[in-house]
């Protein structure tokens, strides 16, 4: 029964049911009686869930107020995309959260969980004495790193394949991304794509994109696929035996732009014109959109879809370890450059 109802029931007005039902000294004692022994009776449940949200919007009226969320980090350093290149996407990722954030009422507070002196019981507390209970996780320079068990008690969302815990997060679809390059690569008449990777990267994919690739091999090509070549860094003689051995007819990396430059540089040095005789496509990591085909993942996205989702889990008071995690995946979007010749069927 509504307290409409209640109220009619009773000839008072809604207001006074209410606030009898909240206990307000405004109404006397006996109707106050009288009102809870009829909501009762009724079956009526008050809804906190919406209790607290007016809660919230009443607080919002007063002029500063504004909710907050936390941001960590579980890199060495406190902000990792000043110190390393290769991590400016993590810069993006923050500024697609931050515009969500806001355009929900909400502002991001950062959190450097490695800064020295600091320790995770003292950073809890810290969270906890600025009434945060939602934390962004940015992920962690060593992927296997778990999150501390004191940061666990909040709702967290994190992001990539990094911090190896049960925990909410949000991905780059490497399944739909490497799909899509090798389509691209059959559409084109490549039939000995080679692939070129990290081998951290393989760890932070998932192992993904090399289970793609050997997958797209068995359904869609002949013969048994090139092996592929892990490399953190250039080493030109690596590279010069394993290209030589398998004379791959278009390059796939998953690599630094430093290792891209220095393949591409091979390629000029013995005289292999990209794409004429030679292609060239990346996974993701693209430092020239222009000039290099293939994936280009979508950080802010990214960032985005983590905001969201972390909302979602405060909403439904989602604290703590979750027993089922969630896990959200973004697709890149295609990029054409000029490392790849054009499609056998293009007009």
């Amino acid at each position: 029964m509504s307290l409409r109802a209640i109220a009619r029931k009773l000839g008072v007005s809604s207001t006074t049911v209410s606030l009898a039902l909240k206990n307000s000294p405004r109404i006397s004692a006996g109707l106050r009686a009288r009102i809870h022994k009829a909501a009762t009776a009724a079956g009526y449940v008050p809804n906190a869930r919406l209790a607290e949200l007016m809660s919230e919007v009443r607080q919002s009226q007063h002029t500063g107020y504004r909710a907050t969320l936390g941001v960590i980090s579980l890199f060495p350093e406190e902000n990792p995309w000043c110190q390393r290149a290769t991590y400016k996407h993590l810069q993006l990722l923050l500024s697609g959260a931050q515009e969500r954030a806001e355009l929900h009422g909400y502002k991001l507070d950062h959190f450097w969980v490695k800064r020295p002196g600091m320790t995770p019981e003292r950073l809890r507390a810290i969270i906890e004495t600025r009434g945060i209970k939602g934390l962004l996780c940015l992920g962690s320079l060593d992927p296997e790193e778990m999150l501390p068990e004191a940061l666990q008690k909040f709702a967290v969302v994190t992001q990539g394949t990094s911090i190896p815990a049960r925990l909410h997060r949000v991905c780059s679809h490497f399944t739909a991304d490497a799909a899509m390059l090798w389509e691209e690569l059959s559409r084109r008449g490549y039939t000995r794509p080679g692939l070129v990777m990290l081998g951290t990267g393989d760890r932070r994919t998932g192992f993904l994109y090399s289970a793609s690739f050997l997958s797209h091999h068995e359904r869609k090509l002949p013969g048994a696929p090139l092996p592929i070549l892990r490399a953190e860094t250039w080493q030109e003689v690596d590279f010069a035996r394993w290209f030589e051995a398998h004379r791959p007819d278009v390059v796939v990396m998953h690599q630094y732009p430093p290792y891209i430059a220095a393949v591409a540089a091979w390629l000029t040095k013995r005289k292999l014109r990209v794409p004429r005789d030679m292609g060239i496509a990346l996974l993701d990591k693209n430092p020239n959109c222009e000039r290099y085909a293939g994936v280009c993942q979508d950080p802010r996205r990214i960032g985005t879809v983590a905001l969201e989702m972390l909302l979602g889990r405060l909403l439904l008071r989602d604290f703590g370890t979750p027993a089922y995690p969630k896990v959200e995946l973004v697709e890149g979007d295609w990029n054409e450059g000029r490392s790849l010749r054009a499609q056998i069927n293009a007009g």
